[in-house]
C-alpha cells in the first residue's frame, strides 16, 4: 500500500469514529430525553394512581363532601340542581351518596328526584338548599314553609332512595337530565344533621390508567435512549 493510500484509509477510519465530548446534538437530546423522562413519570404516576383508585371501594371515588357537617333547624336540606351525566365529561357512571347522621340512633332519608319532582315534593315544606360547604360551614338559602304532608319515603317521583336507621345509602346508575338530592329525618321531623357523602364511579377508570401506564413506560424507554447514547458518545465509547 502506497504513503497516499495508507492515508487515505487512516482519514475514512477517523471519520468513521465517533468524536468526544459534548456536541450541540448530545446537549439537545439529554435535554429533550430529560424533558420525556419527566412526562414519562407523570402518566406512570396518573396511571398507577387510576388503577388503584378504581380497585378500591368497589371502583367509587369520594369526590371530597365527607368532611363537611350539615345541620339545619329546618326539615329538610337539599342540594342545587345539577347535571351528574354532565360532569368530567360525562364520565360518571354511577353516583353513591350517604346520609350519616349524627346520632346512629336516627332514623333518616336520603333521596335523589328530578329537578321537578324535588321542587313538587318541597313546595310548601320549610327547608334550605346547600350551595357551598367548609370548614366553617354551608352556604345556604332558607325557604319558609311548614311540615312535610308525607314522609319522604311514602312520597312519590323519587329516582333513588333509602331510608331508615343509622347511615342510608342510595345507588343511581346516572342517567340524562337535572337532579337534586334531600336528606331529611324518615318521620319528616326537624333538624336533620349530619354528614353526606357523594360518590362516583368512572368506568372507564381502569382503562385509562392502564393506558397511561403503558403509555408512560414507552415515553420512558425513549426518553433513556436519548439520554443514555449521548452520554456514550461523549465518552468515547460507541453505542
Amino acid at each position: 500500500m502506497t504513503d497516499s493510500g495508507a492515508k487515505g484509509f487512516l482519514k475514512g477510519a477517523n471519520v468513521r469514529t465517533p468524536s468526544k465530548g459534548w456536541t450541540a446534538g448530545r446537549i439537545t437530546a439529554v435535554v429533550v430525553g430529560a424533558f420525556l423522562a419527566l412526562i414519562a413519570l407523570t402518566l406512570i404516576g396518573a396511571g398507577g394512581t387510576a388503577i388503584a383508585m378504581a380497585s378500591q371501594d368497589d371502583g367509587y371515588i369520594d369526590l371530597g363532601t365527607s368532611k363537611y357537617k350539615h345541620r339545619t333547624d329546618t326539615y329538610a336540606m337539599t342540594t342545587e340542581s345539577w347535571r351528574a351525566d354532565k360532569e368530567l365529561g360525562g364520565l360518571y357512571d354511577d353516583l353513591r351518596i350517604t346520609f350519616k347522621p349524627d346520632r346512629a340512633s336516627d332514623a333518616v332519608f336520603i333521596g335523589l328526584a328530578g329537578k321537578g319532582q324535588m321542587r313538587q315534593y318541597l313546595d310548601g315544606v320549610q327547608h334550605v338548599t346547600i350551595h357551598d360547604s367548609s370548614d366553617k360551614g354551608d352556604t345556604e338559602s332558607k325557604h319558609p314553609g311548614g311540615t312535610p304532608k308525607t314522609p319522604p319515603a311514602k312520597a312519590d317521583g323519587w329516582i333513588a332512595k333509602a331510608s331508615g336507621q343509622g347511615a342510608q345509602t342510595l345507588n343511581w346508575s346516572v342517567k340524562s337530565g337535572d337532579v337534586a338530592a334531600v336528606a331529611m329525618k324518615a318521620d319528616g321531623s326537624r333538624g336533620p344533621a349530619g354528614h353526606v357523602t357523594v360518590a362516583a364511579k368512572i368506568g372507564w377508570l381502569p382503562w385509562i390508567g392502564v393506558a397511561s401506564l403503558v403509555a408512560g413506560l414507552f415515553v420512558l424507554a425513549g426518553s433513556v435512549l436519548l439520554i443514555v447514547r449521548p452520554l456514550r458518545r461523549a465518552r468515547g465509547r460507541t453505542a
